[in-house]
């Protein structure tokens, strides 16, 4: 299971001011870059990119200097063998966190639409990324603003945006849930340099994949980043045989939602957003991960049982 980074109350407010500012400057540029989709996303990831920021921390429990630094990836879309073919997602974000003789880094996949209506693509889109469900976003850029979905969201609306119900502004996605670790993950992130994705599955295995492209995006990573070690290399067609693991309590909780619901409320919500009989019209792949999804909430369902949690 990923860790919580404990994160001083002046650390959150100044990436959280940071954030916002990126957000409504990256929105106030959607008419310049509404024509494609990627130069959105491009300007989007370019707003937010910042190098490292150090915080004095004062009056807590971890006091001193604390630096941190926010980065974005862009993953090819187009061509064979694509990274986006893969996993589903556009890019991701990772916010760097040093202070003292420690380096944190969580992570944050996304895919992304331009104002959003009715999108098969985006169901199979977001069912690749349910692999890693409690750590990705779908955004949908929009001139009034850019909002986030959680994955199950858009599954359970069937890619059509009307019911899919009210999405979270982008910066409040970002500037409260994925700073205070209510969306994201520890275990999981990428080099661009080498290419290569990592994450530790539910076996406690930490695998890395590396993806093959022509021609790639370099975004120098300015903060420091533990060592990328793994326990497994796999293929990228063996991606989604390693589901990022998360607690079982985890697993049967809302991601982007501030609801509060038993276990026994959302292992029902779940179950019917991740039936395989919705899928029947899908291709095999994605009828498979239907079909992994559901044994893996039973699987949650089945240890609360036995800890009496549900």
């Amino acid at each position: 299971m990923a860790r919580r980074i404990y994160i001083p109350a002046q650390v959150i407010d100044d990436i959280s001011r940071h954030i916002q500012s990126a957000v409504r400057r990256a929105t106030e540029g959607f008419w310049s870059a509404n024509e494609d989709e990627d130069t959105l996303t491009g300007h989007l990831g370019a707003c937010l990119k910042t190098g490292t920021h150090t915080v004095n921390v004062v009056q807590d429990e971890v006091s001193g200097p604390w630096k941190w630094s926010f980065d974005y990836s862009k993953f090819r879309g187009r061509g064979a063998s694509a990274t986006e073919s893969h996993l589903g997602a556009d890019g991701i974000f990772e916010l760097n966190m040093d202070w003292g003789y420690r380096a944190e880094k969580k992570s944050l996949l996304f895919q992304s639409k331009t104002e959003w209506s009715d999108s098969p693509e985006l169901v199979e889109q977001s069912m690749l990324l349910s692999t890693w469900r409690e750590a990705a976003i779908a955004i949908d850029y929009k001139p009034g603003g850019f909002e986030a979905f959680s994955i199950d969201s858009v599954l359970a609306s069937r890619g059509i945006r009307s019911d899919a119900g009210d999405g979270i502004p982008l910066q409040d996605a970002l500037g409260d849930y994925f700073i205070k670790c209510k969306v994201g993950s520890t275990d999981l992130s990428y080099d661009a340099r080498s290419r290569r994705l990592y994450w530790r599955d539910t076996n406690g295995l930490r695998v890395g994949v590396q993806f093959s492209v022509p021609h790639r995006m370099r975004l120098k990573v300015q903060a420091p980043v533990r060592g990328q070690f793994v326990d497994k290399e796999i293929l990228p067609a063996e991606i989604h045989q390693h589901r990022m693991e998360v607690a079982p309590e985890e697993m049967l909780m809302p991601v982007l939602s501030s609801a509060t619901k038993k276990p026994k409320e959302m292992k029902r919500a779940l179950a019917k957003t991740y039936h395989p009989d919705r899928y029947d019209a899908y291709e095999q792949l994605f009828r498979d991960l239907a079909n992994r999804r559901m044994q893996e909430i039973n699987a949650a369902a089945d240890e609360l049982k036995k800890r009496g949690d549900f």
